[in-house]
């Protein structure tokens, strides 16, 4: 199992950002996703589910799709929740992921659909299987 410090360490790596002070939605942009992955896959980490936000790149610009959410500790913007259209993970292979990141669509009830590959501002969040004691040092 990796060192807390460790996992810390690949986040901030990463720029990937946790919201509250545990390890689930680990918010990371598109930019940095692939490689993160790829430490926490081959450091032993699951991830359980993906949630979904988009990045505003501005404060303090409105979101378009979300709802609200923490202003970004890498970016000049911030993130906000679409609170819907979560992916529960079952595997811990690190193509297996990126597939459902890389292919994820977002369908709105206006008919609108927003696409991964599409548009920079779909975010993934991870929610990591530590134990539960472990805080980050991000907040």
């Amino acid at each position: 199992m990796i060192k807390k410090k460790d996992l810390d360490h690949i986040l901030a790596l990463h720029k990937a950002q946790p919201v509250g002070f545990g390890y689930i939605d680990i918010i990371v942009k598109q930019e940095n996703v692939r490689q993160l992955i790829e430490n926490l896959v081959s450091s032993g980490i699951q991830i359980s589910t993906i949630t979904w936000w988009e990045y505003v790149d501005s404060f303090p610009k409105s979101s378009k799709y979300g709802m609200g959410g923490p202003k970004s500790n890498f970016y000049d913007g911030w993130f906000s929740e679409l609170c819907f259209g979560e992916d529960e993970i079952n595997t811990n292979k690190k193509d297996d992921i990126l597939k459902i990141i890389e292919n994820k669509e977002i369908h709105f009830s206006d008919g609108e659909v927003v696409r991964y590959n599409e548009q920079e501002c779909l975010t993934p969040a991870l929610w990591l299987e530590v134990p539960e004691e472990w805080k980050n040092i991000q907040q």
